[in-house]
């Protein structure tokens, strides 16, 4: 490691005597610099989101050979608490004592998420990275100390596009758990196909509420528009776009709780016992409105689930 390496990206690494220095803790640190790149990050809070798992799962892919080290995020997010320059602070919900090991590790990416885990950046370094400049040489100094010899492709790979393209075909991919890999690794990909229907399913639909018409967008980030599950994840582990369907947060809700189910002809059914004020809000309005669905048939909801979700509340 250079002497000309600035504190804060001084890092304290683990090894392996067969293949030298833990590559962890430099790659989240690029995935974090590409995060700010993409204006992924926009305050001092940084959260093991699966755009940054996506990000950092890149950087390993063109960094790391295959088979050195196992690729854990969660294990860099949780440690670089650790480090002498206080470059990382982590903050939790009370009770987060339970997710870490005797060892003094932690024990998953979903605990980081059940515990509402986030990083604040040293108040300098946040500083320095809001400057792309700055952000640029920082990426080479990472680079230069702990990958020397190697480059960055011009291009990242991106599998969290891969799952939307996935979503949007209807791939039988995108049903059922993988078990392919390690339970970690499983973890991840289902926090990865969950974060990629969200994206995708309202993209599909013109980012509009497929019954109210609603449509929200926002420059800052993910808009109003919620991509439902038609029958739950739960159930089917079906994460493809004929499972789904765009609604508003109060739609949405109204379909999990069954107040309101589609009909075969994709129109709008209200539960009878629906209960509710006089309101320009109102659901029942809507009983019989036809569906506003996506113009390619192959993205529109599958009768077969649509069906089950009128068996399930019994309409």
């Amino acid at each position: 490691m250079s002497t000309a390496l600035p504190e804060h990206l001084r890092l304290n690494l683990g090894s392996s005597r067969t293949h030298g220095k833990a590559p962890h803790k430099p790659i989240l640190l690029l995935a974090v610099l590409k995060a700010f790149d993409e204006g992924l990050i926009l305050e001092n809070r940084i959260i093991p989101s699966a755009e940054l798992v996506n990000l950092f799962r890149a950087y390993w892919a063109v960094l790391v050979p295959q088979g050195w080290f196992q690729r854990r995020f969660f294990l860099p997010f949780y440690h670089l608490k650790n480090e002498r320059s206080g470059l990382w602070k982590l903050h939790t919900l009370p009770g987060f004592e339970a997710a870490v090991t005797r060892s003094n590790s932690i024990k998953s990416l979903g605990s980081l998420i059940a515990f509402e885990a986030h990083a604040e950046l040293r108040a300098d370094v946040y500083a320095r990275w809001l400057d792309a400049d700055h952000r640029a040489v920082d990426r080479q100094l990472l680079m230069t100390a702990y990958f020397p010899g190697q480059t960055l492709p011009a291009e990242l790979p991106d599998h969290l596009r891969e799952l939307e393209r996935h979503i949007a075909t209807n791939s039988p991919a995108l049903i059922g758990v993988q078990e392919q890999g390690t339970q970690e690794e499983e973890e991840e990909e289902v926090v990865m196909r969950s974060a990629a229907f969200r994206r995708k399913v309202p993209e599909l639909y013109g980012h509009r509420c497929a019954i109210t018409g609603l449509q929200v967008r926002s420059a800052r980030g993910p808009g109003l528009i919620d991509a439902c599950h038609i029958v739950p994840w739960s159930d089917s582990f079906d994460d493809t776009i004929s499972n789904g369907m765009a609604l508003c947060p109060n739609m949405h809700r109204a379909f999990d709780r069954g107040l309101i189910s589609i009909a075969a002809d994709h129109t709008v059914l209200v539960a009878r016992d629906l209960r509710e004020s006089e309101s320009s809000h109102a659901i029942r309005p809507f009983a019989g409105k036809p569906l506003l669905l996506p113009v390619d048939p192959r993205h529109r909801p599958a009768a077969e689930k649509l069906a089950r979700h009128r068996e399930r509340f019994g309409f």
